[in-house]
């Protein structure tokens, strides 16, 4: 995989405000009721977990918490003093997103797989997971299909469960649209990822299918109202493969267009220049 997909980790990290507008599952849980005996006298404790005011302070203070490294240890604190809650899935997901805060990519997949273990739909660490899986940094070696495999089933998984997010309380009807646009539009470049890199591995040059779909993803990424400025990098890199460098050009100006003042601009302007110089000489006369 070329060398610029490893921006992915640094410009995925606006993705925390993305997730985070998702809302929060703290507080929604009562504390579980003491069980009635026939007279009305408290008996044998319900089964499960109860979940005490305590314990929804404690998570709450995670989510509100903005120092990575403190985050991570009251994530640790919070798992060894409540192992069986049942706010455990988004625990370890504000864990992943410490961790990404902190690019430590390695304990980023460990806490998404621990996240959905203990809630295999929660949509927060379907997003990271597909964000992350699809990297160079992690889909690589023998593992790298069974990543980049996940992160397709993980986007694919919260395309699906889009049309039963429901709207937060605090949400106007505008919000709440701009945030399934946002996660449509960021499941669309995850899936865009698995299949450029999938493209990438061809031996006899880039696999001309996968690219088709890379492009297609990220083309539908990039139709979000206020589209990523990585994802039309992404498809101009795309489009490069494919030997179209007119549409080349035109993504990666808008890369350099919505990333002023970023590391990604640098990148962009230097593909566009390439770009540019690659059509010139392809229109040039052969020499005699």
């Amino acid at each position: 995989m070329r060398k610029s997909a490893g921006l992915s980790v640094v410009m995925r990290l606006a993705m925390g405000v993305l997730v985070l507008a998702l809302g929060s599952a703290f507080g929604q849980e009562k504390p579980a009721p003491a069980a009635q005996g026939s007279k009305g006298q408290p008996g044998q404790a319900p089964a499960g977990p109860q979940v005490t005011p305590q314990q929804v302070k404690d998570a709450q203070a995670i989510q509100s918490e903005l120092d990575p490294d403190k985050q991570l240890q009251m994530v640790n604190d919070f798992v060894g003093k409540y192992p069986e809650s049942p706010y455990l899935s988004d625990i370890f997901f504000f864990g992943a997103y410490a961790a990404q805060q902190k690019g430590d990519v390695k304990k980023v997949v460990d806490f998404g797989e621990k996240s959905l273990k203990a809630k295999n739909d929660n949509m927060r660490t379907l997003i990271l997971m597909a964000s992350i899986l699809p990297t160079p940094q992690v889909a690589q070696g023998a593992d790298a299909e069974k990543r980049l495999a996940e992160a397709e089933g993980d986007a694919n998984k919260v395309l699906e469960m889009l049309p039963q997010l429901p709207k937060q309380a605090n949400q106007t009807d505008e919000q709440f649209q701009q945030a399934k646009s946002a996660v449509t539009a960021e499941a669309h470049a995850s899936l865009g990822m698995v299949h450029l890199q999938r493209a990438s591995q061809g031996l006899t040059g880039p696999d001309a299918e996968e690219l088709s779909k890379a492009e297609k993803e990220y083309q539908a990424a990039v139709s979000a109202p206020n589209p990523n400025p990585e994802d039309y990098f992404r498809l101009g890199e795309a489009y490069a493969m494919d030997n179209k460098t007119d549409q080349a050009i035109e993504a990666f100006t808008k890369a350099s267009q919505l990333s002023q003042g970023t590391p990604l601009q640098t990148y962009a302007d230097q593909k566009v220049k390439d770009m540019k110089a690659k059509k010139a000489q392809a229109a040039a006369p052969p020499k005699q």
